[in-house]
């Protein structure tokens, strides 16, 4: 089932995992007394994901007759184990030793929610519809996305790219009935969803066969780039995301894969890697960013309230992060994605 793989889109998701991880830093730095602002882009991360997201799930099926059952499948091994194990870490946490996550608190109904991915309100953060593991919110958009998108399977090849494109943009058109911020409706009517769009789109427009000369595919990395950041301006705060974030991190995505066609791009070990672990590293940073900032906090290390050491705290906490989720990826990711591959294998699936 899996094409490819490109390098550009490695690399792309070590970018938009990094972009989270800093700008959740800033979140215990402000913990420990830090005034300094926050850079709001970095939470752009997320919309290069879903971009990504799109883009793959057009990519690795274009050319293909995937049956839906068999989508699911992938889509579901691909995703629900690893974050099981960290949900369950979490309910574990709060079973033992409550006060270690500071924002999270055990609600049954709100756990076998989060194991469902199904939105609902946090016990605790009641202004958002966040799981149990906060950066699971991204997840149960990507697991609403995969279900339309196996049934667009469903159709001729020819006709998926618009059903997608159309189902999608139905659900976001359900925001025009005005339904609950806090509401199963009002979450996936988001428009953060045709982000998922603006990807399936660019996979499709990739996989025609277009190329660009390598500067224009450089522009577009370049346009995307400095998108994402003035997206995040105050003064463009009540346009849709999809508008100030969405079309800029598709740019991105498209000037990074674009340029890799008309350009050889070498294998660097360490941002493949990180690539790679970039799943890990998204869900698992929250927990170690947390404890970490315990950490500092319990051995009465200087507090952040000075540039100096803030960036110490910055530049140690995003090293500590990002080797957890790499080992995470090692020794937990990986072998769950072989052993339930094996057994796909093992039953006649692809």
């Amino acid at each position: 089932m899996l094409a490819l793989k490109l390098l550009s889109i490695q690399y792309l998701r070590a970018i938009a995992a990094l972009f989270i991880v800093l700008y959740h830093i800033f979140v215990q730095l402000a913990r420990l007394g830090y005034n300094g602002s926050a850079p709001q882009f970095l939470s752009n991360g997320v919309d290069i994901f879903f971009v990504i997201s799109g883009f793959i799930m057009w990519y690795t099926t274009f050319n293909k007759n995937v049956r839906s059952p068999d989508f699911f499948l992938h889509r579901i091994i691909r995703i629900v184990p690893l974050y099981w194990l960290v949900t369950t870490f979490y309910v574990a946490i709060l079973v033992v030793e409550p006060s270690w996550l500071q924002s999270s608190k055990l609600q049954i109904s709100h756990v076998i929610a989060s194991y469902l991915f199904i939105p609902a309100t946090h016990p605790v953060v009641t202004q958002f519809m966040w799981p149990l593991v906060p950066a699971g919110w991204t997840l149960n958009y990507e697991m609403f996305f995969y279900l339309l998108f196996g049934l667009a399977l469903l159709c001729p090849r020819h006709l998926r790219q618009l059903v997608v494109v159309t189902m999608l943009m139905g659900v976001v058109a359900l925001q025009l009935s005005g339904p609950p911020a806090n509401s199963i409706i009002g979450f996936y009517s988001s428009s953060i969803m045709l982000e998922f769009a603006l990807g399936v789109s660019l996979g499709y427009l990739f996989t025609t066969g277009i190329s660009f000369r390598g500067p224009s595919s450089a522009f577009m990395l370049f346009a995307g780039l400095i998108g994402l950041v003035v997206g995040t301006l105050p003064s463009l705060a009540e346009l849709p995301r999809l508008v100030t974030v969405g079309i800029p991190a598709c740019l991105f995505v498209a000037g990074a894969v674009f340029l890799e066609r008309s350009h050889n791009v070498s294998e660097i070990a360490v941002p493949k890697l990180l690539g790679d672990a970039s799943y890990s590293i998204y869900l698992s940073h929250g927990a170690v960013l947390s404890a970490f900032e315990q950490f500092w906090r319990a051995t009465r290390l200087p507090y952040m309230l000075e540039p100096a050491f803030a960036f110490i705290f910055l530049i140690v906490s995003l090293i500590v992060a990002t080797i957890t989720g790499v080992a995470l990826y090692y020794f937990a990711e990986r072998p769950l994605l072989n052993k339930f591959h094996s057994a796909m294998k093992w039953m006649g699936h692809k």
